[in-house]
């Protein structure tokens, strides 16, 4: 499964809003959630924008115009010379210009709305609108909406990681092992054990506290709680703990994955320097 955003297409049909004239008429493919992290990794908001006219006479002169009710996105404007007789348009560029400081800022989710029109010499031929989702700066989609994107969320250039990374060190050191954190330079599958069991004694000795994820007015999701903010107040849930290590299996050049399950999510490590395929793994055997 690739990197997905959840997508829903809007068309006159469901829009809040539509004409009574039958073509031409807009489809629309576009994000049903998006945040931060989706900016950061290039994660379209808006998908396509297509014209259908399958049962309309040839149409000239077309301009379409999206507007949005939030002000994370900004306006655009496309326009459309000529939609032949019984076919479809699918517009090349629809990319869309973020204002990522809006949603670096963003404390608590918002409710958005894409609204487009299709126009002709001033005339609405047609239009609709689409619900969004925007998320806060630490919340993570989830699994339906955001599954890919939950590694945005490791985070191992964290300088809050270098107590712990330090402590990892001198763990190896007290049970006589090299004490260097390198990785899977020494090619031993032994050895990245044994770093993954340094930092998993090393997060011990914080003695992490349980605690119910950020209050949120989210139902699908969950607030995450950063590197620092997890080792500064001592409470996680099983996803902040669950990143905490992923993020410091990745400072130490490990490989780490993530294991969701039904209710509950836990960190793994490759012990050779290797990767699945694909950046979401449903194949449970693999």
């Amino acid at each position: 499964m690739q990197r997905d955003l959840t997508s829903h297409t809007a068309s006159n049909d469901d829009s809040e809003t539509s004409h009574n004239r039958s073509f031409p008429r807009l489809a629309i493919v576009a994000a049903d959630a998006f945040n931060y992290a989706a900016w950061q990794n290039d994660v379209p908001l808006l998908m396509s924008v297509e014209i259908d006219n399958l049962e309309g006479s040839e149409t000239s002169l077309l301009t379409v115009e999206m507007t949005s009710s939030l002000g994370f996105v900004r306006e655009k404007r496309w326009t459309v010379d000529r939609v032949t007789a019984g076919g479809k348009l699918s517009i090349r560029d629809v990319g869309l210009e973020i204002e990522p400081r809006y949603l670096d800022k963003l404390d608590e989710a918002e409710r958005g709305i894409l609204h487009f029109k299709l126009l002709r010499d001033g005339e609405v031929l047609d239009e609709t609108r689409h619900t969004l989702r925007v998320l806060a700066r630490d919340e993570w989609g989830g699994m339906s909406s955001m599954g890919g994107l939950l590694p945005a969320f490791v985070t191992p250039n964290d300088p809050a990681l270098a107590p712990l990374l330090k402590s990892a060190s001198r763990i190896l050191g007290e049970h006589g092992e090299a004490t260097g954190l390198d990785g899977y330079q020494s090619g031993d599958p032994n050895r990245a054990y044994l770093l993954a069991a340094s930092l998993w004694s090393a997060v011990s000795e914080k003695s992490l506290t349980y605690a119910n994820p950020p209050a949120s007015f989210e139902r699908q999701g969950q607030k995450t709680r950063r590197v620092v903010t997890v080792l500064g107040d001592g409470l996680a849930t099983c996803l902040d703990s669950t990143l905490l290590f992923a993020s410091g299996l990745e400072a130490i050049g490990l490989h780490p994955v993530i294991v969701m399950v039904d209710g509950h999510c836990f960190a793994g490590v490759w012990l050779v320097e290797r990767s699945f395929k694909r950046l979401v793994e449903e194949d449970c055997s693999e």
